[in-house]
C-alpha cells in the first residue's frame, strides 16, 4: 500500500524535475523587437539539446541583466565584460563562454564620425556624443577611459550626450546628423549594412581605444555543477551548428565560442579602477 502510493508521488517529484525551466537573458545590441525574433530559434536549439525546457529573458539594458542574475530570475546571459564583473562583485556569478569575432578572443571599441567632420577627438569639443549604455564596456566605459587618458574629460568636454539603448542606434545616431560622435564595439556598423548600404560613405572611424576581451555567457551563482557544465559543453557545440552560429552572428556579431575564465576580465577591472566604479 505504502509502495503504491510512493511510486506516483516519486513520478510526480521526478517529473517536476524534468520540467524545471532554464531562462537565458539577452540583452539589446539592435531593437528589442528584433532581439525577441531573432533569438528565439536559438532558444529552440539550446532546449532540444539540453533536453530543457528554456525561456528567454529580453533586458531592458545590462544593469537590469545583473539583477535578475542576481535575483535568480534567470540562469544564463549574455553580458559584455563590465556587466560581467558588475555581476561577479554583486552576486558572485560566473563567467564560462567568451566570443571569437574575426579570429579573436579580443576587440576594441571605435570613436564614429560623419566622414570628414573630425580628424581626431580634439576637434569634437562642444559636440554632441552618443553611446549605447552607460553600463557598455566597449559603447561607454573604455571610450570614457580612453579618453581621460589622451586629456579629454567627457563630462566638461561634450555639449550632451545620449544614451541610445543600443549600438547600432549609436551609430545611427551620428547617420542621422542627431550625434557628432558615437562609440560602439569595432565593426559595429556593418550589421547596418542591408538596410543602410551607404553607410560607409557616410561615416569613418577616427580612433580605438585598446584591446578588450569579449563579451560572454555567464552563469548565476548556486546553479547546480553538473548542469554548468553540461550548458558550458552544449555551447561549445553550438561551433559546429550552422543555424545558431549564423543566428549568434546576427545579433551579436559572434563568429565562435571558447571557454573563459575570470583572469580574462582583470584589465576590466583595471579600467573600472581607472574610472572610479564600484
Amino acid at each position: 500500500m505504502m509502495f503504491s502510493l510512493l511510486v506516483p508521488l516519486l513520478g510526480i517529484i521526478l517529473g517536476c524535475k524534468k520540467e524545471k525551466v532554464l531562462v537565458i537573458g539577452f540583452v539589446p545590441s539592435a531593437e528589442v523587437e528584433e532581439i525577441a525574433t531573432t533569438t528565439k530559434p536559438l532558444v529552440d536549439i539550446l532546449s532540444r539539446k539540453l533536453n530543457m525546457k528554456l525561456k528567454s529573458y529580453l533586458a531592458t539594458d545590462y544593469t537590469a541583466l545583473v539583477e535578475a542574475l542576481g535575483s535568480n530570475k534567470i540562469d544564463i546571459a549574455f553580458l559584455p565584460p563590465f556587466g560581467y564583473i558588475l555581476a561577479y562583485e554583486k552576486y558572485k556569478a560566473d563567467i564560462i563562454l567568451k566570443a571569437i569575432r574575426n579570429g579573436h578572443a579580443y576587440y576594441r571599441s571605435q570613436f564614429v564620425v560623419r566622414k570628414g567632420s573630425a580628424k581626431n577627438l580634439n576637434d569634437l569639443k562642444g559636440k554632441i556624443w552618443a553611446y549605447p549604455d552607460a553600463a557598455s564596456t566597449s559603447g561607454y566605459i573604455f571610450p570614457k577611459a580612453y579618453m581621460l587618458k589622451i586629456g579629454i574629460d567627457p563630462d566638461k568636454f561634450f555639449k550632451d550626450r545620449i544614451q541610445t539603448g543600443s549600438h547600432d542606434n549609436a551609430i545611427l545616431a551620428v547617420y542621422n546628423n542627431e550625434a557628432d560622435l558615437a562609440t560602439t564595439f569595432e565593426g559595429a556598423e556593418n550589421r547596418l549594412l542591408k538596410e543602410y548600404k551607404d553607410i560607409k560613405d557616410k561615416i569613418e572611424i577616427i580612433a580605438y581605444t585598446d584591446s578588450i576581451p569579449n563579451d560572454g555567457i555567464v552563469v548565476r551563482a548556486g546553479l547546480d555543477t553538473v548542469l554548468r557544465e553540461k550548458i558550458k559543453q552544449v555551447f561549445l557545440e553550438l561551433n559546429d551548428d550552422k543555424e545558431a552560429m549564423e543566428i549568434l552572428k546576427k545579433v551579436y556579431s559572434w563568429d565562435g565560442i571558447v571557454p573563459a575564465k575570470d583572469s580574462d576580465y582583470q584589465v576590466v577591472r583595471e579600467t573600472m579602477k581607472l574610472l572610479n566604479i564600484r
